[in-house]
């Protein structure tokens, strides 16, 4: 069991992306019943938004896109208020945002990795269960 990020997730649908084979690498483990992923529904969100303003995908690409998210049966942790309330706690130690730091919380919850391509919350957070994607190897 594991928590992806947005930032992984992207990766799968374009293979110009940096990191693309680690990225479906995680999720070629997902599909085969080796290692569950769990996301927030933030995560949805975080990636439409993603595709829809920060790229330049043609919506049917982007509806393309969601239907194959939706075939991933991806574990989808509904957010509760306590998550809100550590998320809170953990953002302002680190000095990152809630959303990023919802993702670990989950995983601190479910005792799992956090898997993300953000370097930059890996070197703030410096905590053993949140790992930086081009840090895992591809077969």
């Amino acid at each position: 069991m594991i928590v992806i990020d947005a930032s992984v997730a992207f990766k799968w649908f374009d293979k110009a992306e940096e990191n693309n084979e680690q990225a479906k690498e995680v999720l070629k483990k997902h599909l085969l019943g080796e290692q569950e992923i769990i996301v927030p529904d933030l995560f949805l969100y975080e990636l439409t938004n993603a595709w829809s303003t920060k790229s330049n995908i043609p919506e049917k690409d982007i509806i393309r896109n969601l239907r194959l998210l939706e075939k991933y049966e991806l574990n989808i942790h509904k957010l509760s208020f306590k998550n809100l309330y550590l998320s809170c706690s953990f953002s302002r130690e680190y000095h990152v945002s809630v959303y990023d730091a919802i993702y670990a919380i989950i995983a601190q919850e479910k005792k799992c990795n956090l898997i993300t391509a953000d370097e930059k919350f890996v070197k703030q957070t410096k905590q053993n269960f949140i790992m930086l994607l081009n840090s895992m190897s591809v077969k």
